[in-house]
């Protein structure tokens, strides 16, 4: 919900119209999926248009579930009449599925007549426009409310789209916030819009509830009692009326994400609808930054069987991976501000990493048996997008066209000792993953931010996820013991799921990075999942809803609750990389080891944490961001000699959903010989027929990506937070000396002096740029967040995606259709055809009493011979 406008809005007064012209609002919008679509959006690109009436006039208590005489009345009634077309408002809390059900029903009841103009297709109900509640109410008066999620019961789980991807899939974590899986609703036909400024949703709702009362008024001139209306009086009162206009054409029925990927056009060229949702994840290593170049010959480069000895380049040590999701969803994209997910998880693993890297120098880290790798993960909501991507690259060895070592990914470069590799195909801008070991295990975190008013957080997961082989059943009793510190007096317990099946007989898991792990691995690697709910989400703790931000009456976001998470994310993940190949080291030991390691405690009050909170639950355009954002850019202008200019915003509130997958908003591309591909096979004809150049042939050629504002801002804090463990200890005289103040700069090419980088105990500490101080190092790295069953098409422009041979058909495969440039919501009065009736029948009869008039005059003229 926005702030209200200056003025109360009103079509009653002149000059109002402008604003109703593009009436601000945020859209409910269709999605495209393996099986089908979800969503919103008109039957077809001729608008739907019809006037505003109150939702409850136009429900009369039917039940899908019990219609009965109720029917019978309703058909009785209609006779086959038609009915004016009207758009339903319906306050935020009362939008539901059983709610839509109901207008569904009683709108089938009547025909759709022609007062604003042809009806084609449909009945009476031509769209939704969902209102905010009344600002004026206060916090209290709102107590008893519940404003539901849009999630099922069981999220990604059975009769989704996700369903084989989520483990204990028949699961229902959603039941406290009465989710009633409308997301996952097909209203094809149904054009849905929510007003965000309060003043014009309270003028709407006042419109709405006027206009149902007059036509009810009219239908019970005999007497009688009603609360709906009717078609006899409906369509007395159909003019003057204030009335909406829909233009969200999202393409034809009975399309899936298939159909729409692979759409030819009239000539047969083949012309996309759609585009896959994603972006990039965004993965950093504690400790010395890995090396860039190939690590070995084998199938399979993620190998660690030479146990951790490799030495100063940090590869194939056991990873311990740090995971959360960085993206939320909600009915209206525009709007997901994800305040107790998205937010709060990114929030509290990027706490983590500041205070491993500030804690811990970097020759102690890698010296542990394991290693610390955090990851953040674009496309969680939509079919765990990031996680299985990068998991899948990583578990089961990832396999290039041309060859595992790859190609430069930037050719003028190739002769620089430590240069990025890319794969032409399929496209990978950086193949630095292959250097990482065999994941060993997963911390992730989910929703820490609203505890119910408790101090309680719970792990998840842990002894029941690997097979029993005491690794992950060590992590969850390694943050039991940690969380017994607390000085906040927050308290972590065992979840009570983790004794409990689904009816599958599997132990569920929440819908978090960890489910993608467990199922890819086929529980032969697992984890732990810290979060701020047990066996249920928190009660209205708003998932995935549009209130959940921390500036809504209706959320309560736990500052100390993140900061006390973050901590022990943090130091879990030292005693995790403690723990020795034969799990010989016991939960107090290793816990007493990584308390040591890292004695304070993240503060809530911290200069860290108060601009983070900003930039994450305020203002998605901070400062802060737009700094670390800006270094970014530039620096990848410097490295490849284009610049792509800033990443997307995150936007002002944030907002988390996820965006399509093209070269603006996250796909990698190459340039090859002058022309731009989404992945490139050499030798074989491009989209002109012509044999496409090999790489390299220019000496200009390069691989690009252009991150969201969020994943370049997360890229660079943890290059910063991470880069500090390498600084040079010792001065000339072998005398300890303080860690160093840090140069500024605007770009990595300003870091080119800097000496306090220990460049001996790791030639990739070579000094980098990160929000404007050089630290040693650059740790972060990008990797795509891209449906597993798709692949960007060879020897053809960006935007363009293929189903891959591989394809198991278990993913979701969420797609989102090219909009129109003239979508939008216009409400406006229409007075019907009689005033213009009366305007043409008064001016014919002006016009001939001035003919009469004239005829008159001109024959007194000649009679007196003045004419």
């Amino acid at each position: 919900m926005t702030a209200s406008s200056e003025s109360s809005p009103t079509l009653n007064e002149p000059f109002n119209a402008a604003h109703f012209e593009a009436l601000p609002h945020a859209a409910c919008v269709s999605l495209f999926h393996r099986n089908g679509r979800v969503g919103c959006g008109t039957y077809s690109r001729d608008v739907m248009t019809g006037r505003l009436l109150d939702w409850t006039s136009v429900v009369d208590g039917a039940n899908n579930d019990n219609q009965g005489d109720e029917e019978a009345r309703l058909l009785s009634e209609t006779g086959g009449n038609s009915m004016p077309p009207y758009v339903a408002v319906i306050e935020e809390q009362h939008y539901t599925s059983e709610n839509v059900a109901k207008l569904v029903y009683f709108a089938s009841q009547y025909g759709a007549g022609d007062a604003y103009g042809t009806v084609e297709e449909g009945g009476p109900l031509r769209g939704v426009l969902v209102i905010a509640s009344d600002a004026s109410s206060s916090s209290s008066d709102n107590n008893g409310v519940q404003h539901p999620s849009p999630e099922p019961l069981v999220p990604q789980g059975d009769d989704t789209p996700s369903k084989s991807l989520t483990v204990g899939s028949s699961y229902e974590w959603n039941a406290n916030n009465a989710g009633d899986g409308l997301a996952n609703t097909d209203m094809y036909g149904l054009p849905t819009a929510y007003v965000t400024d309060v003043n014009t949703a309270n003028y709407l709702r006042s419109v709405a509830s006027e206009q149902s009362a007059a036509i009810i008024s009219k239908g019970s001139g005999d007497g009688s009692s009603t609360t709906s209306v009717t078609a006899t009086a409906s369509n007395a009162a159909a003019y003057p009326s204030i009335v909406s206009e829909f233009n969200y054409y999202m393409g034809p029925d009975e399309v899936d994400a298939k159909k729409c990927l692979g759409w030819k056009d009239a000539d047969g060229e083949w012309s996309p609808r759609c585009a896959p949702l994603g972006g990039n994840s965004v993965w950093s290593v504690a400790g010395s930054p890995l090396a860039l170049g190939y690590g070995g010959e084998s199938d399979n480069a993620n190998d660690n069987e030479d146990g951790g000895e490799n030495g100063a380049n940090n590869s194939n040590r056991p990873v311990i991976l740090l995971a959360t999701s960085i993206d939320s969803t909600s009915m209206f994209h525009d709007l997901s501000p994800g305040a107790n997910n998205a937010a709060s998880n990114t929030l509290t693993l990027l706490l983590a990493a500041q205070l491993v890297g500030s804690s811990v120098k970097d020759d102690v880290l890698d010296s542990l048996y394991g290693q610390i790798v955090f990851g953040f993960f674009q496309g969680e909501s939509y079919g765990y997008i990031g996680s299985r991507r990068f998991l899948k690259d990583v578990l089961e060895g990832f396999q290039c066209t041309e060859g595992n070592e790859g190609v430069p990914s930037v050719y003028k470069k190739k002769d620089e000792a430590n240069t990025q590799r890319g794969c032409l195909h399929p496209l990978r801008a950086d193949l630095t993953f292959q250097n990482l070991g065999q994941v060993r295990g997963m911390i992730a975190v989910d929703q820490v931010a609203n505890l119910g008013g408790s101090k309680n957080l719970y792990v998840h997961g842990g002894a029941a996820t690997d097979g029993e082989s005491g690794y992950a059943g060590f992590l969850s009793e390694v943050i039991v013991e940690l969380s017994a510190s607390d000085e906040g007096g927050y308290v972590a317990q065992a979840s009570s799921v983790q004794d409990q099946e689904d009816d599958d007989g599997v132990s569920p898991l929440p819908p978090t990075p960890l489910s993608s792990l467990v199922q890819l691995s086929s529980s032969a690697v697992g984890g732990v999942v810290l979060t701020g709910y047990d066996d249920v989400f928190v009660a209205n703790s708003l998932y995935h809803s549009h209130l959940d931000s921390a500036s809504s009456k209706y959320q309560t976001i736990d500052k100390d609750a993140i900061a006390s998470a973050a901590t022990l994310i943090a130091r879990t993940a030292i005693a995790a990389a403690y723990q020795d190949a034969n799990n010989e080291v016991d939960s107090e030991t290793a816990s007493n080891y990584a308390s040591q390691l890292i004695p304070e405690p993240v503060s809530s009050s911290s200069a860290t944490f108060t601009t983070l909170y900003k930039c994450l639950f305020e203002d998605g355009n901070c400062e802060t961001f737009l700094s670390y954002g800006t270094v970014e850019r530039t620096n990848d202008a410097l490295r490849t000699g284009s610049d792509l200019g800033m990443g997307v915003p995150l936007g002002t509130p944030p907002s988390y959903y996820t965006s399509i997958y093209d070269s603006s908003n996250g796909q990698a591309f190459l340039r090859a010989s002058g022309k731009y591909y989404g992945s490139l096979m050499v030798d074989e004809a491009g989209k002109d027929t012509e044999p496409v150049k090999k790489y390299g042939v220019d000496d200009e050629d390069v691989f690009l990506v252009r991150p969201s504002l969020l994943e370049m801002s997360i890229f660079g804090l943890l290059n910063n937070y991470l880069g500090r463990g390498s600084f040079v200890e010792q001065s000339e005289d072998g005398s300890e000396q303080d860690a160093p103040a840090l140069a500024t700069c605007k770009s990595t090419k300003d870091c080119s002096s800097v000496s306090y980088c220990n460049l001996e105990s790791s030639p990739s500490t070579t000094p980098t740029c990160a929000g404007g101080s050089c630290v040693c190092g650059a740790r972060s790295h990008y990797h795509p967040a891209l449906d597993e069953a798709l692949t960007a098409a060879a020897n053809v422009g960006t935007g363009m995606f293929e189903i891959g041979e591989e394809d198991e058909g278990i993913s979701a495969l969420y797609t989102e259709p090219y909009w129109s440039n003239y979508v939008g919501v216009r409400v406006y009065n229409d007075a019907g055809n009689t005033p213009g009736v009366y305007a043409s029948s008064l001016g014919a009869v002006f016009a001939l009493a001035c003919i009469g008039f004239v005829w008159r005059f001109k024959k007194t003229m000649v009679k007196e011979k003045v004419y």
